[in-house]
């Protein structure tokens, strides 16, 4: 657990590779990011070209290969810059009222457009090793420390008892979710609440 709080508070190796050549105008990065997200939403992952890309962005492939590794890795850090603070855990109230506001949120997130992109990632990761890579490294593990982080201030308040496994509980809390997303199903607020209350009632009575 430790590892992971620690790797999620530390630059991503996979954008930070390039310490050579022209500096990085931010505000180019902003619009290379933007317009691929903006291809995302209507081409999904495998939809889209380098020089796709490069055009919606107005600049070069070279710019983007000087910049990223690759398409994939523009891609993903299309997703971060735009859905990082999408889904913030929050600061106020007690730890596990922090992981209820969360667990609705999941919800609504899943119901956007932004949700269904990264629906479209989930997808995409399963035929490509480096976007999976990708995915694990810089959206799942600091996600997944975040969230563990909060059921141990929770045990730590004494809201969950201490044979509590965080990993295994953040899962009961957003995999059904995420699993009815996919499916295509209905999803919203009461579905959540339902979830929260099971996993929690759970937690309380029994070892998770």
């Amino acid at each position: 657990m430790k590892a992971n709080a620690a790797r999620a508070s530390e630059p991503s190796k996979r954008t930070t590779k390039r310490a050579t050549g022209r500096p990085r105008s931010e505000k180019t990065r902003k619009a290379i990011l933007k317009a691929a997200f903006d291809l995302l939403k209507r081409e999904g992952f495998d939809g889209i070209s380098t020089q796709q890309l490069a055009i919606q962005a107005g600049v070069s492939t070279a710019t983007l290969y000087r910049w990223w590794d690759n398409k994939q890795a523009i891609l993903l850090d299309a997703y971060l810059e735009t859905t990082r603070n999408i889904l913030p855990h929050g600061k106020h109230g007690s730890p596990l009222a922090r992981l209820h506001t969360y667990t609705l949120r999941i919800a609504e997130f899943l119901k956007n457009e932004n949700g269904r992109v990264f629906l479209r990632l989930l997808l995409a990761i399963q035929d490509d090793p480096a976007l999976r890579k990708g995915f694990y490294e810089d959206v799942f593990l600091p996600r997944r420390a975040e969230g563990c982080a909060i059921v141990e201030e929770a045990i730590a308040a004494s809201e969950l008892p201490d044979r509590v496994d965080p990993d295994f509980l953040i899962n009961q809390l957003i995999g059904p979710q995420v699993l009815r997303a996919l499916l295509g199903q209905d999803l919203g607020a009461k579905y959540a609440q339902r979830i929260f209350d099971s996993v929690i009632r759970a937690a309380r009575s029994r070892s998770l």
